[in-house]
């Protein structure tokens, strides 16, 4: 249900839904911290603190804890855990490198510009497989042929 809540068909984050919904779920811990507080002043008797205590944790601070795990379970990126990206992801990293290239061809920091997106796209080819890895394997390769073609024309300059 938060999913689609908060995703759209795409899987695109709805972020206004995001914002408001961890808003919520903070003044409602923060009441509950409140409420906590407050419980002592307002009967003696221990039931009544204890079940005062319980709405407070229950009701009023779960949901904020639900929705943090929810954010934690979902990230796919785990320590010691191969990264896996959706393809939409990786096509958009090969993009963003290759832009990366074609604008290092022209500034005067090209060569170490180009040898850093060399080692970003041979690193994305490491990690992926299938045709998204020829993509990549591709990627780097041009990229290592324009690193080649630079470091010759600024050594015959």
């Amino acid at each position: 249900m938060l999913e689609r809540f908060l995703h759209r068909r795409d899987g695109g984050l709805r972020y206004w839904r995001l914002v408001t919904l961890v808003a919520v779920c903070l003044a409602m811990a923060m009441f509950g911290g409140a409420l906590i507080w407050i419980v002592p002043s307002l009967t003696t008797n221990g039931w009544m603190r204890a079940a005062w205590v319980m709405f407070a944790i229950g009701v009023l601070k779960l949901p904020l804890i639900l929705l943090l795990w929810s954010f934690i379970r979902r990230n796919r990126e785990w320590p010691g855990r191969r990264v896996e990206w959706a393809d939409e992801e990786i096509a958009s990293i090969l993009r963003h490198i290759t832009a990366g290239a074609e604008e290092a061809m022209v500034r005067p920091d090209g060569p170490a510009r180009l040898a850093y997106l060399s080692r970003e796209a041979w690193n994305v080819a490491d990690h992926v497989s299938g045709a998204a890895k020829v993509d990549a394997l591709t990627v780097a390769l041009r990229i290592d042929e324009r690193l080649i073609r630079q470091r010759e024309r600024d050594v015959a300059e």
